[in-house]
């Protein structure tokens, strides 16, 4: 906590991978440079101790019955999404 607090102090935003209420598609998420990716425990998502200090949720959107992915899946999703983001920029 103490590491994500320093963080946001240097400019990043705090974004978790996290399957909740107010999680917003990663397909229509514009990532800043100045990024931290969040992701949680395997079964147990981030703990809400944590959830209290991110700017935002992102899931991964999915198709069917499926209702999440593991979480070593959605991290690298989701470091490939912020890299083609910033490699065409």
């Amino acid at each position: 906590m103490k590491w994500l607090r320093q963080k946001k102090d240097e400019g990043y935003t705090i974004v978790g991978l996290e399957q909740t209420s107010t999680s917003t598609s990663l397909a229509t998420h514009q990532f800043d440079a100045k990024t931290v990716l969040l992701l949680g425990k395997e079964k147990e998502g981030i703990p809400v101790e944590y959830l209290q200090l991110v700017d935002t949720c992102l899931e991964v959107p999915q198709l069917g019955i499926i209702r999440s992915l593991n979480v070593h899946v959605t991290g690298a999703i989701s470091i490939w999404e912020y890299t083609k983001q910033h490699l065409k920029a």
